[in-house]
């Protein structure tokens, strides 16, 4: 009699467990389609204010381009709300300590080589103060901004049970497609950006 209660309450716990994840993981999504949308508009502006400095770098305003750009600012956002999540759930820190502490370590994980592999030669020459000062104030106002909305949107979902549904929705919508484009950024690293650093 007690391995069975004992059984159903392990069922329970990880049936729990699993809805809490289900949660801050499903809400962290959610937040992360307006900071994506922010950050693709500010990588946009980035290379404008590049251009303008280095006209011999513009290469003209087109709209599919920024809507590809704003975008990636999506994808990428959604898969670092995963990082974000696992590592910051259970923080009290405040929203900006967080935000900036998370664009700290995605610019050492991630930015770092982004800017020694030399996307496209864009990141070497004269140009290299302004387009990596740029680019790293992005990462760190994105990371802030994500952090922001995740912070009000679990206060709002955790209002209402009608609202938890939606988080648990996304979570079950946006998982793949998130952790698809994480592994995506980490095998860019080791089979892209590592091998121009080392052959450079």
């Amino acid at each position: 009699m007690n391995g069975q209660l004992n059984s159903e309450a392990v069922k329970e716990e990880n049936s729990n467990r699993w809805a809490r994840a289900a949660r801050i993981y499903g809400i962290g999504y959610i937040a992360a389609l307006f900071p994506g949308i922010i950050f693709g508009l500010l990588l946009r502006l980035v290379m404008g204010i590049i251009a303008y400095f280095f006209p011999h770098m513009a290469s003209g305003f087109h709209l599919s381009g920024t809507l590809l750009i704003v975008f990636l600012g999506i994808a990428v956002t959604l898969a670092n709300s995963i990082c974000y999540t696992f590592i910051f759930h259970r923080s009290r820190k405040n929203w900006l300590v967080k935000g900036l502490l998370f664009g700290l370590l995605l610019l050492i994980v991630y930015g770092t080589p982004l800017f020694l592999s030399n996307p496209n030669n864009e990141l070497f020459g004269p140009q290299a103060p302004l387009g990596i000062a740029l680019f790293s104030a992005s990462f760190f106002i994105g990371s802030s901004l994500l952090a922001l909305v995740i912070e009000y949107m679990s206060k709002w979902f955790d209002q209402s049970k009608g609202r938890l549904k939606l988080a648990y929705l996304s979570f079950a919508i946006l998982s793949i497609p998130a952790i698809l484009m994480l592994v995506n950024m980490f095998i860019e690293i080791f089979t892209e950006m590592l091998p121009k650093i080392i052959n450079y």
